[in-house]
C-alpha cells in the first residue's frame, strides 16, 4: 500500500524556496523609504485645504501659505501652530520662498497664479508632488 504526502525531500525544496522569496521581497515591504514623504505630501495638502477653506469662509483677510525649504505653512512657526510643518528631519521643500494664497473662489494667488507644485524630497532622493491648478484644485502627483 503506497501512503500519500510529501517526502522530506519535497518538504525542504519547497522550504528554501520560501526562504529566498521571503529574503528577496522582505526589503519591499519592511523598507521605509518614501514614507517620510508621503506622510509630510499628506499633512501639506491638509494644511493647504485648510487655508483655502478659511480664504473662501472669512473674504476679509488674506490667506496664504509659505514655503521655503525647511518649513510649508502659516507662520509663526511654533509647536501651537497646527497649519505648519517646520524642523522636519531629512525633508527639503522647493520651490523655496513661494507664497500660496487663496482668493474667495479658492483659486491660488500670489506666486501660484495660475498653478503651481511644490515638491517635497527626502534625503534618500524620494520626491512627491503637491499640485495646485488655476482653479484652486490640490493634488497629489
Amino acid at each position: 500500500m503506497k501512503s500519500q504526502g510529501f517526502t522530506l525531500i519535497e518538504l525542504i525544496i519547497i522550504l528554501v524556496i520560501i526562504g529566498i522569496l521571503a529574503v528577496s521581497a522582505s526589503p519591499i515591504f519592511i523598507s521605509d523609504s518614501g514614507t517620510k514623504s508621503q506622510t509630510t505630501r499628506l499633512q501639506a495638502m491638509s494644511i493647504l485645504r485648510a487655508v483655502q477653506q478659511q480664504a473662501m469662509q472669512d473674504t476679509v483677510n488674506d490667506y496664504s501659505v509659505s514655503v521655503t525649504e525647511s518649513t510649508f505653512g502659516n507662520p509663526p512657526y511654533d509647536d501651537d501652530n497646527n497649519l505648519q510643518l517646520s524642523n522636519l528631519d531629512d525633508i527639503t521643500f522647493s520651490p523655496a520662498d513661494l507664497t500660496i494664497g487663496f482668493n474667495a473662489l479658492g483659486q491660488p494667488t500670489d506666486d501660484c497664479v495660475g498653478g503651481c507644485a511644490v515638491i517635497i524630497t527626502e534625503s534618500s532622493g524620494i520626491s512627491r508632488t503637491i499640485s495646485i491648478n488655476k482653479e484652486g484644485f490640490i493634488d497629489a502627483l
